[in-house]
């Protein structure tokens, strides 16, 4: 009811309390099923690169005012998941079948891969099937099959899955030949087939078991190293199927009688899929596991579509109280007349979740409208998700444009006082004309600085207060901020003009800002979610107006311009002067700051305009305008001081790079070694680069901080502004807390004079540095492969030691580790560079050996099939006797 009252008469409505209770072959026998284990779904692909040239880790979840959703747990890799299947298969104990003819819907093993390779017969009945291959190798390798028709032609096979299996189209019955070979040369097999189309061992689904009330659960188990299971439909061309399997490590894919593809959550990465179907009936549900685990599963089916069994909900009187005591998943909202209604589920201990669709399984409305959604009469299904809880849960259902059962009010409830009625208890609402002042707190504007803002209490029966912003009491851009007692971001601010009409609102942030008109007075909303706080809450001038002091430098490398803060809301700011035609990089570093606070960095233009907000550790680059007001507020904090650097630096003018920059050059084909010290008064390194398309160039470097490592970014003449990366060029780090970065350029960028800036990054000051860079694509000659003949001392207790590899042609970007039995895939520590002299003959690394047993073990150079100079693949055997540990002191 709020919403809509405040979308169609633009009022300020605070609920007190609502809706009690509501809340939101050779005949070898199958592999029998090991018991699952819970192995996670590996990612289907990976996410678009981020701007990881200036990272820090991400931090735990914290108190601080501005927390945003953390990041989702880690996943196992494909080559995990993978030798879990492995291990699952060799527990089987079936014989060894390595040749000859396979069944269909079984899994044959083989100990020992033929030296020939392995080849077996498939026989198809059909002329035009499709074949889906599975192979899991005991050594770890993806395989890929190779099927063979009767007279001789190879069958097209694709593997989307990559692990996963193999779908050949087949054209003619008769005998196919399935074969595939193990580079290696070592280990074992597994190998399972299903023809999809002519096959028998599909499960029948039957009508009355796709209810969308209450879909029948088909319970099972994919056998380690099958294929997968199938389900067939009774549906037709045109409807649409609700598919749900119990966990994510089940891909679920739909074909029709042909073998189209018509849906798969492998792209969609969910347990559930709503697929409209296309093509020829009957349609198919294959389930299959793709990296070939043992897993168990449950499936549903449902009818999304000309859904059946969804009880019939008709538009409530306010006050009513829906009924809450059914488990069914879906309602039938029966619609009288065409107009605005109002939805949602109520009466769960869980939150519900749940859409609106048409009777052709169609959506319609947002998933949780706040205002009134249009409907047209007639019937609507509203379909809780499919993954979600099974509680009893009911509908509200009301329609916006009656008053059956409101409450007669007054619109100036801030002076007059709150309604008050009967409604299972006290029910109380204020209404309040969004552009009416009456009653309101006055919010002063608050410099820079350190200052407690504008004080607002929200109690349990005021949970939304309003303030007050004077026509001549505001600038034209403003930023808003705030902090409570809970510490927080439970409420939302949001400003409206004197028409009423919405101006600016923060969203997931304490922070946004917003733009005035001269003469205009404004009504602020703080609306809380929380329940009883206290709030205090600052706006500070954005515009040209703003009262800042100049920066201490502008020059690349400059000398930062310090804050502390000491509460939630403290803040600074300066104000940057130049040409239109400047290029700018403005940066916050808060290396010293408690895990998870830090600082929030903004820019705004001449006009007002916000250029960019980031985080600690993010550059913003700026360009275009003759002055910018660069500020930084407190993020996160709790009760620990936070030490704040900001960095302004001129990287270019019209007359082109900074001089900074220009006087250092370095090479995309590598360059020597470089050091310094980073301060607070030396903040970068800055040299310019001449690169062209496709080149790529590593900075492998060293360093003495305790809180992070320095950052290296590329920049250029184009596409200069914003905060994240270009993919035509741009810096990444390889490893989150190394010092090793990668830089590039793509195909279509331009050749040119690009700038390095290595900065301190998330190391604290002053931290000693030293980097080198090395090629690694477009170089104009091949860098030369490092080699390493001896290693000094040759022994060291367990723990860390610092060793010494002579040799040639070694970088700080030579990896180093240990291993046992002659081999470089199996490595027991890895090191991290601390120096290497400037003719590439020493490396001095600190080798870590804590968790390593006392014995002889290899030196090896590189990783898995890493050529290294004359020794191949790079390890010098038994190089370094690793001692028991020193006692202690």
């Amino acid at each position: 009811m709020a919403s809509g009252v405040v979308s169609s008469v633009a009022l300020i409505v605070a609920v007190v309390a609502s809706l009690a209770g509501q809340t939101g072959t050779a005949a070898a026998a199958a592999v029998p099923v090991p018991a699952a284990s819970p192995v996670p779904a590996a990612p289907s692909g990976k996410a678009p690169a981020a701007d990881r040239s200036e990272a820090r880790p991400a931090p735990k979840a914290a108190t601080g005012k501005d927390v945003r959703p953390g990041a989702t747990a880690q996943k196992d890799t494909a080559e995990q998941q993978h030798a879990v299947a492995a291990r699952q298969i060799g527990r089987s104990g079936t014989p060894d079948v390595c040749s000859g003819a396979l069944a269909p819907d079984t899994v044959h093993t083989c100990a020992q891969w033929p030296a020939q390779g392995a080849s077996f017969t498939v026989a198809l009945s059909r002329p035009n099937d499709v074949v889906l291959v599975q192979v899991v190798s005991t050594n770890n390798q993806a395989e890929h099959p190779k099927l063979t028709a009767p007279d001789g032609s190879a069958v097209s096979c694709e593997q989307p899955d990559g692990y996963g299996p193999a779908r050949c189209r087949t054209a003619t019955a008769g005998t196919y030949t399935l074969s595939f070979t193990d580079v290696f040369g070592s280990g074992g097999f597994s190998v399972a087939y299903t023809t999809l189309l002519s096959g028998t061992s599909c499960t029948k689904v039957a009508a009355a078991n796709t209810s969308l009330a209450a879909p029948k659960t088909f319970d099972g188990t994919l056998a380690a190293g099958s294929v997968g299971r199938c389900y067939t439909l009774p549906m037709a061309d045109g409807d649409v199927l609700r598919a749900h399997v119990s966990t994510g490590q089940v891909t679920t894919t739909v074909y029709d009688a042909t073998g189209s593809q018509v849906c798969s959550t492998r792209q969609t990465d969910r347990a559930d899929i709503d697929c409209a179907l296309k093509g020829t009936a009957p349609f198919r549900v294959q389930l299959n596991q793709p990296y070939a685990t043992g897993v168990a599963y449950g499936l549903t089916t449902a009818r999304l579509s000309k859904p059946a069994g969804c009880p019939v909900v008709q538009p409530q009187a306010y006050g009513t109280v829906p009924g809450t005591g059914s488990t069914t998943r879906c309602r039938t909202l029966r619609v009288p007349a065409t107009g605005p209604y109002l939805f949602s589920p109520v009466g769960t201990a869980s939150a519900v979740s749940g859409r609106l669709y048409r009777a052709d399984g169609t959506t319609v409305c947002p998933a949780t409208p706040t205002e009134p959604c249009t409907l047209e009469a007639g019937d609507y299904v509203w379909a809780r998700d499919a993954g979600d809880a099974s509680d009893a849960f009911g509908i509200a259902f009301h329609a916006t444009d009656q008053t059956k059962g409101c409450t007669a009010a007054r619109d100036d409830g801030f002076a007059s006082g709150p309604a008050t009625g009967t409604f299972k208890g006290a029910y109380r609402v204020t209404i309040h004309r969004t552009g009416d002042a009456t009653g309101c707190t006055t919010w002063a504007q608050t410099p820079f600085g350190r200052s407690p803002g504008t004080e607002v209490a929200l109690t349990a029966e005021h949970r939304t207060s309003c303030l007050a912003i004077g026509a001549g009491d505001h600038s034209a851009t403003e930023m808003f901020d705030y902090t409570n007692t809970a510490n927080r971001v439970n409420a939302s601010v949001r400003v409206y003009d004197g028409a009423g009409n919405a101006v600016c609102g923060t969203s997931v942030s304490s922070t946004t800002p917003c733009s005035f008109r001269p003469g205009v007075a404004y009504t602020a909303a703080l609306v809380g979610t929380g329940g009883p706080d206290t709030y205090h809450l600052v706006r500070r001038d954005i515009s040209p107006t703003a009262t800042c002091a100049a920066p201490q430098s502008l020059a690349v490398g400059g000398t930062s311009t310090g804050f502390a803060f000491g509460s939630a809301l403290d803040s600074g700011c300066v104000r940057v002067e130049g040409a239109s035609t400047d290029k700018f990089w403005f940066g916050v570093r808060t290396p010293t700051a408690a895990w998870g606070t830090g600082a929030e960095l903004g820019v705004a233009d001449a006009s007002g305009t916000i250029v960019c907000m980031t985080q600690s550790g993010s550059s913003c680059r700026a360009t275009g305008s003759t002055s910018y007001v660069v500020f930084a507020t407190a993020l996160g904090y709790t009760d620990a001081p936070i030490d704040a650097h900001l960095d302004t630096w001129r990287i270019g003018t019209a007359a082109g790079w900074a001089p900074e920059c220009t006087a250092n050059s370095v090479s995309p084909d590598g360059f020597s070694v470089r050091d310094g010290v980073f301060s607070e008064s030396a903040t970068a390194y800055c040299a310019v680069v001449s690169m062209k398309p496709s080149q790529r160039f590593s900075v492998y470097g060293a360093d003495n901080s305790t809180t992070g490592t320095p950052s290296v970014s590329l920049l250029s003449n184009t596409r200069f502004g914003g905060t994240g990366s270009d993919y035509a060029y741009q810096c990444f780090g390889n490893n989150v807390g190394d010092f090793s970065f990668d830089c590039l350029t793509g195909s279509s960028a331009e050749a040119g004079e690009y700038v390095m800036v290595v900065s301190a990054g998330s190391a604290s000051t002053p931290v000693e540095y030293t980097m080198q860079g090395v090629c690694q694509q477009g170089c104009s000659s091949s860098p030369k492969a490092p080699d390493v003949s001896s290693v000094s001392p040759a022994s060291g207790p367990a723990g860390t030691q610092q060793v010494v590899l002579h040799g040639t042609d070694l970088t700080l970007g030579t990896p180093v580790q240990l291993a046992s039995n002659g081999s470089s895939a199996s490595p027991y520590s890895m090191s991290r560079a601390v120096s290497v002299s400037p003719d590439g003959t020493s490396l001095t690394v600190l080798l870590s050996t804590q968790d390593v047993a006392p014995g002889v073990y290899d030196v090896v150079v590189g990783g898995p099939g890493y050529t290294v100079g004359t020794r191949s693949p790079g390890y010098l055997p038994g190089a370094y006797t690793v001692t028991a540990a020193a006692p202690a002191a």
